[in-house]
């Protein structure tokens, strides 16, 4: 099957040689296949391809995904994520492969909708507002028909979401969560995806030291990861009913900035001791979670955070932590991501680990200790605090935040595929309620 891409990235080039062979040249972004009789057509040229990927990432990719990944590595290489004034014109490209139509047309809508992801998630903060984020989700809803909620920093207030609000009042730009609802006719399953979306992050009054700063506009990637799901689940249309919230604000300083040691009433009425105002994913995303347990019903959620620096240390930038009080929605999570070639870790979520957020003046503190103690198991340990029911599952995103592979320092958006991937295998397995 002949695709042809959109302009940009490596060239594929043919040229007559003294012998058939190929010539990778990563610096110039090119590969050059050389034939000696005839110019190779058809399955011959993606056999060709193929053993160059042999070559290159035999090692890291099965056989049965080569196909999967020369398509993924050229959507890639088209997009130019920066906002340089002069962008390199680049020749339309042409690839061919024996993949099934339908195959290639599933990983297109998965890798565009990665790609959308990493889009949003690498914006600049001085653009990507809340208010900016909440007109992306209104550009989906329209395009894709869907339901769109949102509740603003009064509702909010109104509410009693305290710890949200503690977060966002150091920044004069608001504080939103936003929902988006894809609702099939006949939903096999309902799922709620939660992201993180902290649009800049400086700490707060426990403000972070410039080089950890400096990347804190991708800190909304949780929320970008939800977008980029919400474009594929539309697209896709499997029969799960999927909702895609966005906890969105920025964590800011300024004179009315939350002092370390605060304590705020949360949503669902627990006292919170605000020790470390740098640890601010948690209590957004706790007193979000709070909220959609106590006014509706779902089978899933899942909530997804740039939360812990915790994470690099326990795992590195090749896997993303995941934990959760269900062990099927771990089984299922894990397999997906196996599929998509996107390694998850579970980590425990033991009782013991309640003792490290117990607070003296407070049901419970936002840090387990100054030493980072299972820092990103306390993330999600203070998270399980306003879970009310076994089938949440939690990935911290952190580590995986920041391509270092391909597009070196620009954001990654990782798990947008296999959170897909789980879907339309829920899709699959689930028996009509």
């Amino acid at each position: 099957m002949k695709i042809i891409p959109k302009r940009g990235g490596y060239r594929l080039t043919i040229k007559k040689g003294s012998r058939d062979t190929y010539r990778i040249e990563d610096s110039k972004q090119k590969v050059i296949i050389f034939y000696k009789d005839r110019k190779p057509k058809g399955l011959r040229l993606a056999k060709t391809v193929f053993s160059i990927m042999r070559d290159i990432d035999a090692i890291y990719v099965p056989k049965t995904l080569y196909s999967k990944h020369i398509l993924y590595g050229v959507a890639l290489a088209d997009r130019d994520f920066s906002m340089k004034s002069e962008k390199e014109e680049r020749k339309e490209k042409e690839l061919y492969t024996n993949m099934d139509r339908d195959v290639v047309e599933l990983d297109r809508i998965m890798i565009e909708s990665e790609i959308y992801a990493r889009s949003i998630a690498n914006t600049p903060s001085n653009i990507a507002t809340p208010e900016w984020m909440l007109e992306r989700a209104k550009e989906l809803a329209n395009e894709y028909r869907l339901d769109l909620e949102i509740i603003d920093r009064s509702k909010l207030s109104e509410l009693g979401m305290n710890m949200f609000l503690a977060v966002n009042q150091g920044s004069n730009k608001g504080g939103y969560i936003g929902i988006l609802k894809y609702i099939p006719k006949s939903p096999k399953a309902k799922v709620v995806l939660v992201g993180k979306g902290l649009c800049f992050d400086t700490g707060g009054l426990s403000m972070k030291p410039p080089k950890h700063m400096y990347t804190m506009h991708m800190d909304k990637s949780g929320a970008a990861v939800v977008l980029g799901v919400m474009k594929g689940v539309a697209e896709l249309k499997p029969n799960v009913e999927v909702w895609g919230v966005l906890a969105l604000t920025e964590n800011s300083v300024d004179a009315n900035s939350t002092h370390p040691g605060s304590v705020v009433r949360a949503y669902n009425g627990k006292t919170v001791e605000i020790v470390h105002t740098d640890a601010e994913g948690r209590l957004v995303l706790g007193d979000t979670v709070a909220y959609l347990y106590k006014n509706y019903k779902f089978d899933y959620l899942i909530t997804i955070a740039t939360l812990t620096g915790a994470a690099n240390i326990a795992l590195g930038r090749y896997a993303t932590a995941l934990l959760s009080n269900n062990d099927e929605l771990v089984r299922r999570l894990i397999r997906a991501g196996e599929e998509e070639e996107e390694k998850l870790w579970r980590l425990p979520l033991y009782p013991e680990y309640n003792e490290l957020i117990k607070s003296s003046i407070a049901d419970i503190k936002n840090i387990g200790g100054w030493e980072g103690e299972a820092g990103t198991i306390i993330g999600a340990k203070f998270i399980e605090n306003f879970v009310d029911g076994k089938n949440w599952a939690h990935l911290d995103i952190a580590a995986r935040m920041i391509d270092h592979e391909f597009h070196r320092d620009v954001a990654r958006a990782p798990n947008t595929r296999t959170l897909i991937r789980f879907l339309l295998d829920l899709n699959k397995s689930s028996k009509k309620k």
